[in-house]
């Protein structure tokens, strides 16, 4: 690898998180190298709730880059799904596009409008920066590694800056699925990102901005026909933690259908939740949240109870369970 696609390679790894939400790890610090979450089921013992089994888990395992390597899911002992990620540099995806024609001589396993499909990209795209990540079912009937094929290829196309500018997701046939389009700002910041089918219409836009004097950032996804869906707020304090988080979802006429209000504590951390109907004044739930952390300041358990407002006092509802999160973390 020259000097110039190792540079361009660890740009794009370092991509913002938003820029790259099915291929980037959690942003936690330090690095983690694998994280699982489990969502468990829990136990009364007395007055007391204990975590129980886990009733749903979700695994990744990251490079030194937070980028997925590995991903699986389960519900309860049942496996669900589990994949692996394979990364190729620009040189080793412009020499799998040069191989293609010759390769195409040798077998038939796609078919020529699914091939000349990708050759198509190719062409189009040889003199520019691109790289391709590989998806592997990684279940166990699935065979060997050695022998097993991508269930999905995403050819990734980068800027002069080295993000992100697109990324072309073909089906385990080579058949064009769906294109992603990144849009940034002067500083970097992604500000919108479009994903639209093969024939270009729009499945998803999502947009991000920043507002200075609020020190506030706002995340909005529209849907198929660019109704607004939902507009999340995040309100930071001068340090940088997160000091609110607003959440409010529309109906298929834009209109507000719920809306909540997260505020957080010193290291943002969530800490009581507020949930309303549409526009009402009043929140209909109140959430409060605890959480036991590790010797990284990283949450290893979190708990969601809800709460009875009774004459201006809160007091925890006796009549449910908690929602009771855990996560294992290993870092680098």
């Amino acid at each position: 690898m020259t000097k110039t696609s190792t540079l361009i390679l660890i740009a794009a790894l370092a991509a913002p998180a938003a820029a790259e939400p099915a291929l980037k790890c959690p942003d936690l610090k330090p690095r983690a190298r694998s994280l699982k979450v489990m969502r468990m089921q829990p136990l009364r013992r007395g007055k007391n709730w204990l975590a129980g089994s886990a009733g749903s888990i979700n695994s990744v395992s990251c490079d030194m880059y937070g980028m997925k390597t590995g991903e699986a899911e389960y519900d309860g002992k049942n496996l669900v799904l589990k994949q692996a990620y394979e990364y190729r540099d620009t040189e080793a995806t412009k020499a799998f596009c040069a191989g293609l024609k010759s390769e195409e001589k040798l077998t038939t396993t796609f078919s020529e409008e699914a091939r000349s499909s990708l050759d198509d990209f190719c062409r189009r795209n040889k003199k520019k920066d691109f790289s391709m990540v590989l998806v592997y079912d990684d279940s166990p009937s699935r065979g060997k590694e050695t022998t097993r094929k991508p269930i999905r290829s995403i050819f990734r196309i980068f800027d002069k800056r080295g993000f992100v500018a697109e990324e072309h997701s073909f089906d385990p046939f080579m058949t064009l699925e769906s294109v992603t389009l990144y849009t940034y700002d002067k500083g970097n910041n992604l500000t919108q990102l479009a994903v639209n089918d093969m024939d270009g219409r729009q499945l998803r836009r999502e947009t991000y901005s920043w507002n200075k004097p609020t020190a506030s950032r706002t995340h909005s996804v529209f849907g198929e026909t660019n109704q607004l869906q939902r507009k999340t707020v995040t309100e930071l304090r001068e340090d940088g933690t997160v000091r609110r988080i607003v959440r409010t979802d529309y109906d298929s006429g834009e209109q507000p259908v719920t809306r909540s209000e997260t505020y957080c504590d010193a290291k943002g951390a969530p800490e009581k939740e507020l949930v309303y109907d549409a526009d009402e004044a009043d929140p209909k739930y109140e959430y409060d949240y605890s959480h036991k952390l590790d010797d990284k300041g990283n949450w290893t358990e979190e708990r969601r109870t809800r709460v009875t407002v009774f004459n201006g006092k809160r007091m925890p509802d006796s009549s449910g369970p908690p929602e009771i999160t855990e996560r294992e973390l290993l870092y680098y």
